[in-house]
Formats: structure tokens, C-alpha cells, sequence
């Protein structure tokens, strides 16, 4: 007697629960929005640079945390840290989070359904919803690269603006944001005008139910 293999209908259901569970059990992902404006070019090669920190940014270990990830991905672009007095740029850094609103979810339920016609084999799929209440949060990066001429003479001309956006039920702003920045400089600087989306896959452990 010969064993029966499983139908493409069974296989089908079987690879769908296999979808859901793995992305209930803990496969998160980090959805940025990114914009930018510049008047930078193509090739940054040699480009110098100073970062420096708002007031309220002056001795934090967390700033210090963010402004190491800035400075790592400008300096895998080309650019090239110096004092204040050789650079040409300044580059500033601003992030924060909101406090956040109450949003209600729905779940599937997962279930067997019945039965696939012709064959022994159940089939499954939603048998219900499971609504929850939980608190979405928006997080918001700025990064803005100015002349340091006309900064040291009192005058503000950008020539980069970058700005990220995430919501997401985590209000852990240290395991969002440096997704934010690698987000930034997945395609920096980019097209001017342009606005994307990018999902990053994270620890769901520390930013669960982000999106699924």
C-alpha cells in the first residue's frame, strides 16, 4: 500500500499556518518612512565634517551612542571627520519620541476550518480575531548637514536635510533609533524631493508589534 503524499490544497494551508506562526512568534519589523532634500554631490569623497551637539545633548552617553552610528555610516560615505576650524560642514542631530496614543489591534484566531474535499486532510485559516489595546508611539530623526562658513557667520545654509519617521508600540527609543539612522544612510543622500519606505527587521523582543 502506498502512502498517500499531501495535496496542493493541504500543502498550501499548511505553508499559510507556517507564515502566520512565524510572524506571531516573534519576527518584527521596523517601518521608516525617510525624506530628503540636499544640495550635495554624487561623490562625498573627502567631504569634512564636525558634529555638533545641541545643548541639551552635551553630555548624554545616549547622544554619544546615537552620534558614534551618524559618524560611522558619514565616514563609510566619504566623509572625513575634522576639527571646527578645517571643516567645511556641521552636522547636527536631533531625535525624539511622542508620548504616545492608544490604538486597538485585530488579530486572527488560527484554527482548522474543516475538511479538504475528497482527502482526509483539514484545512485551517482564521477561525476568529483577538483585539488588543496597546499605546503606538511616533519617533522622529532629524539630521541636518549646514556650510560651516556661513554658520561661523552667524548664518544657517543647509545642504542636507534628512528626516526618518516610525510608529510602533515600542517606546524604547535606544533599540529604535539606530535602525532610524541605518534607515537614513541605506541610500544616502539620495534624491532630493524623495520620499521612501524601508521595513528592517529587528528584535521583537524589544520593539513587538511594530508591524508583523
Amino acid at each position: 500500500m502506498t502512502e498517500k503524499s499531501p495535496s496542493g490544497g493541504l500543502m498550501k494551508n499548511l505553508l499559510v499556518v507556517a507564515v502566520l506562526l512565524a510572524g506571531f512568534s516573534g519576527c518584527a519589523l521596523l517601518r521608516s518612512q525617510v525624506a530628503v532634500l540636499h544640495q550635495l554631490h554624487m561623490d562625498l569623497s573627502g567631504t569634512t565634517y564636525v558634529m555638533i551637539p545641541f545643548k541639551d545633548q552635551e553630555g548624554s552617553l545616549e547622544h554619544k551612542a546615537y552620534e558614534e552610528a551618524v559618524r560611522q555610516a558619514l565616514n563609510a560615505k566619504g566623509f572625513r571627520e575634522t576639527t571646527v576650524d578645517q571643516a567645511e560642514t556641521v552636522v547636527f542631530l536631533a531625535y525624539g519620541i511622542d508620548m504616545g496614543k492608544r490604538v486597538v489591534s485585530s488579530y486572527p484566531i488560527i484554527g482548522q476550518t474543516g475538511v479538504e474535499d475528497s482527502s482526509p486532510w483539514p484545512t485551517y485559516g482564521p477561525v476568529g480575531k483577538r483585539e488588543t489595546s496597546q499605546t503606538e508611539y511616533r519617533r522622529v530623526l532629524r539630521l541636518d548637514i549646514v556650510d560651516k562658513q556661513d554658520f561661523a557667520e552667524g548664518n544657517i545654509k543647509k545642504v542636507y536635510e534628512g528626516r526618518v519617521v516610525s510608529s510602533g508600540f515600542s517606546d524604547k527609543l535606544d533599540k529604535v533609533l539606530p535602525k532610524m539612522i541605518k534607515a537614513l544612510f541605506e541610500d544616502f543622500p539620495g534624491q532630493s524631493g524623495s520620499t521612501k519606505t524601508l521595513f528592517q527587521p529587528t528584535d521583537s523582543a524589544a520593539v513587538f508589534g511594530d508591524f508583523l
